[in-house]
């Protein structure tokens, strides 16, 4: 199962459990104020359980652009829900979500990836928070570490 996380003898892959240890063996997982901390917990909750309809009609394939998928009334509204979100919270305490880069960006990361590769069209704000998150060190690096693998997956091959 992806994503997975192994530290030492101990193999996580549920990224909210990912996250939670992560919060309990680094500083700086979670914004330090408990109200932001609050809000970055309901987002990453959002992602983690939310957006199903986007995520069937458009599998990740960070590889791939100018992908086709159904764009239901189901996948649009979770469009706009990302585009809501990217537009209300990054840029109150930065170019980040509720103040520096952190676990709700990271998993905002696909959902950015997914807008690029099947042509999802944004402005403003929106659009601004997609360049910077793929522009960001973490996400170039993960990008690239897709663009080298040799494995194809063929349902995830959309046309």
């Amino acid at each position: 199962m992806v994503p997975v996380l192994r530290a030492r003898d101990l193999v996580i892959w549920d990224t909210l459990a990912i996250v939670e240890y992560l919060h309990e063996t680094h500083q700086g997982v979670w914004p330090a104020d408990a109200i932001k901390r609050a809000r970055a917990r309901s987002l990453a909750g959002e992602i983690h359980s939310g957006l199903n309809a986007l995520r069937a009609a458009m599998p990740v394939n960070t590889r791939a652009r100018d992908r086709r998928a159904v764009r239901s009334a189901e996948v649009e509204a979770d469009i706009a829900r990302v585009k809501d979100i990217w537009t209300r919270y990054p840029g109150q305490d930065g170019a980040w979500m509720l103040g520096g880069f952190g676990v709700v960006d990271i998993m905002f990361a696909p959902v950015a990836t997914r807008f690029q590769t099947y042509g999802v069209t944004l402005d403003g704000a929106a659009e601004a928070y997609q360049a910077q998150l793929l522009a960001h060190p973490l996400v170039v690096e993960w990008l690239a570490a897709g663009a080298a693998e040799t494995d194809v997956i063929p349902i995830l091959e959309l046309d």
